[in-house]
């Protein structure tokens, strides 16, 4: 595969799947902080503010 050598292969594959999970981890964090302020809403509603 495009000639490379097996320790070639790690290194960028390793970096490949760093940027990857680089990218998951910022989507992930996105998704708990937009859920996370509907239920802090929504728990205040219910419950009142506890501070």
């Amino acid at each position: 595969m495009f000639g490379w050598r097996g320790s070639e292969m790690l290194f960028y594959g390793g970096i490949a799947v760093m940027g990857t999970v680089g990218v998951l981890a910022a989507v992930s964090i996105a998704i708990f902080t937009l859920t996370g302020r509907r239920l802090k809403k929504k728990l205040e509603q219910e419950y009142g503010r506890l501070r």
